[in-house]
C-alpha cells in the first residue's frame, strides 16, 4: 500500500531539526521548516568553535543537501512562542499533519547564586554565539576582566577557556569543577587545544591537593595526572601569555561583587567525592560547609542550557524544566524515550506534536548525538502518520493550501521572511567579504545588516528573541 504523503512543520534549524526533516522527506512528506534565526545550522553553525572550519563545512554541505530538496521548503527569521510572529498554537491550526519543535535549548540555565546579576557575570552560550557572530548575541557588549573564572569543565567551558586564551588574551582562566579530575566531561581533542596554556605548577598542586580524595574512593589518581598533563608541550592556536588552571571539589556558592557593582571573586564551598553505591553510577558529592573565595573580576557559568517556556508547549509535572512527553511505552522497547508531547492538565498527548534532540533533552550530547535522538524520534512521529495511535492525522488540507495560509499570515504580520536560496545569496556575500579581507570566513554579524544585503528592512527589532536578557 502506498504510504499517504503528509505535511509537517519543523520549528528550528539546527542538527536535530535537519536530521529529522531528511528523514522525514526521504518518507516522501512535504516539510515546512520555520527559523528563528536567518541562517540555518542552530548549535553546528553557531556553537562550534569558528576555527574549526573542516567541520563546519562539512556540516554545512550536508545540511544543505537537506535544504535544497524539493519537499523542503526553509522559512527563516521567523520567530515562534508566545508573544513571537506567530505562535505554537497558530502553527498547529494551519493544518499540518504534524509539527516537529526541534528548537534545541534556547533557554538560559543558572544556579540562582547570589551575585548572578552583576555585570561581569555571564553564560556560556551568549558569550558562544556572540564570538560565533549570531544575532543579536553578536553586538551585544560583553565586558570581559582580566581574571576569569568558568563554572563546568565540559567541552563548552573549554571553549571559552579557549576564547579566553587565544582571542580575549586575558591574564588568567580558572576552570571551576565540583567534583574531581576522574569526573571531567571534556573530550580530550578540546583538551589538546588549551593545555598549551596550563599553569603546570598550579595543576601539579592541584592534583595534589584533591589525590587524598580521590584515593579515598578507589580512583587512580596517576592515571588522572597523566592525562591532563599530556598536551602540556602542544602549541597554542595563537601565542598567549594566558595562564589556565583547574580548581576541583569546590561547588560555587556566590559571586562576590564590591560597592560599585564589580566582581571580585567567586566563593565556593569544599566538597568531597562519595563513592557510588552501584558500578556505573555517577560519583557523589558532599557539602562540607567550608568555604574558599577565588578571585576573578568575570564569571561564565558553563553549566549546560536549558529549554525556553515562552514556546508554549507544557512542561514535565516531574522535572519542571523539560517539555513534557507522554509517559507510557508505545514500542517493545520500554526504555525507549517518548517523543510525543503530553498536556498534563488534560491528562492527554498532543497527538500531532513531537519533540526532538535538545528541545526533548536540554545540553544532551552534540551532533551525532542529535542526529541519533532526532532519527529514533522520527520512528514515532512516523508511527503517528501512518495511522498507529488511536487519534489519526487531519489530512484536511493539501500541503499547498496550508504553506499558502502561513506565508498570508506571515505576510501581514509583516514578518520580513527568508528563504533558503536567499541564505544562499547571502553566503555568497559573505564569502565574496572574506576573500577581500583577506580571511578564511567573514560572518554578518547584524541582522539589519544582512537583511539590508538581501533587499529586505526589519521592522521586527531585536526584542523578537526569548533568552537575551536575564
Amino acid at each position: 500500500m502506498t504510504q499517504q504523503k503528509r505535511a509537517i512543520a519543523v520549528i528550528g534549524a539546527g542538527p536535530a531539526s535537519l536530521y529529522a526533516t531528511e528523514v522525514l522527506a526521504k518518507q516522501g512528506h512535504q516539510v515546512v521548516i520555520l527559523n528563528r534565526d536567518i541562517k540555518p545550522g542552530g548549535l553546528a553553525e553557531f556553537g562550534i568553535y569558528p576555527t574549526k572550519h573542516k567541520m563546519k563545512t562539512g556540516l554545512r554541505r550536508y545540511f544543505n543537501r537537506i535544504l535544497q530538496r524539493d519537499n523542503v521548503e526553509y522559512i527563516g527569521n521567523v520567530t515562534v512562542g508566545m508573544e513571537a510572529d506567530i505562535s505554537l498554537e497558530e502553527v498547529r491550526n494551519l493544518g499540518f499533519d504534524a509539527t516537529v519543535v526541534a528548537v534545541g535549548a534556547q533557554g538560559t540555565k543558572w544556579l540562582g547564586l547570589p551575585g548572578e546579576d552583576a555585570d561581569a557575570v555571564f553564560h556560556a552560550k551568549d558569550l558562544v554565539y556572540h564570538y560565533n557572530a549570531l544575532p543579536p548575541f553578536s553586538e551585544q557588549e560583553f565586558p570581559i576582566g582580566e581574571h576569569v573564572a568558568v563554572v563546568g569543565l565540559g567541552n563548552v567551558c573549554l571553549d571559552i577557556v579557549h576564547w579566553m586564551v587565544c582571542e580575549k588574551q586575558v591574564e588568567s582562566v580558572t576552570a571551576i569543577a565540583r567534583r574531581g579530575p576522574a569526573e571531567r566531561k571534556f573530550t580530550r581533542k578540546e583538551y589538546r587545544l588549551v593545555s598549551g596554556a596550563l599553569d603546570v605548577p598550579a595543576l601539579q598542586a592541584e592534583l595534589d591537593r584533591v589525590a587524598p580524595a580521590m584515593e579515598a574512593i578507589g580512583q587512580n589518581v596517576e592515571e588522572h595526572r597523566k592525562a591532563l598533563k599530556r598536551f602540556v608541550d602542544k602549541p597554542l592556536e595563537k601565542e598567549s601569555d594566558t595562564s589556565f588552571r583547574m580548581r576541583f571539589l569546590r561547588s560555587p556558592a556566590r559571586i562576590e561583587v564590591d560597592e560599585r557593582g564589580q566582581v571580585t571573586g567567586i566563593v565556593c564551598e569544599k566538597t568531597r567525592l562519595v563513592a557510588p553505591e552501584v558500578d556505573g553510577e555517577r560519583v557523589g558529592l558532599e557539602r562540607l560547609g567550608e568555604f574558599e573565595t577565588i578571585e576573578c573580576d568575570t564569571v561564565v557559568f558553563a553549566i549546560g542550557d536549558a529549554i525556553e517556556p515562552s514556546l508554549g508547549l507544557p512542561l514535565s509535572p516531574k522535572w519542571g524544566d523539560t517539555f513534557a512527553t507522554v509517559p507510557e511505552p508505545w514500542s517493545e522497547e520500554p526504555d525507549r524515550p517518548r517523543y510525543m508531547v503530553y498536556d498534563p492538565r488534560r491528562e492527554e498527548p498532543m497527538w500531532d506534536t513531537f519533540v526532538v534532540g535538545w528541545a526533548r533533552k536540554a545540553s544532551d550530547g552534540l551532533v551525532g548525538k542529535a542526529r541519533a535522538d532526532a532519527v529514533q524520534g522520527c520512528d514515532e512521529i512516523q508511527a503517528f502518520l501512518q495511522g498507529e495511535f488511536p487519534v489519526t492525522p487531519s489530512g484536511g488540507r493539501s500541503f499547498g493550501e496550508i504553506a499558502d495560509g502561513l506565508r498570508k499570515l506571515l505576510d501581514e504580520r509583516e514578518v520580513k521572511t527568508v528563504d533558503f536560496e536567499e541564505v544562499q545569496n547571502l553566503t555568497s556575500l559573505e564569502q565574496e567579504e572574506a576573500q577581500r579581507r583577506g580571511v578564511e570566513e567573514f560572518k554578518f554579524a547584524r541582522r539589519d545588516e544582512m537583511l539590508r544585503r538581501l533587499g529586505k528592512s526589519d521592522n521586527n527589532g531585536e526584542s523578537r528573541f526569548k533568552g537575551v536578557d536575564r
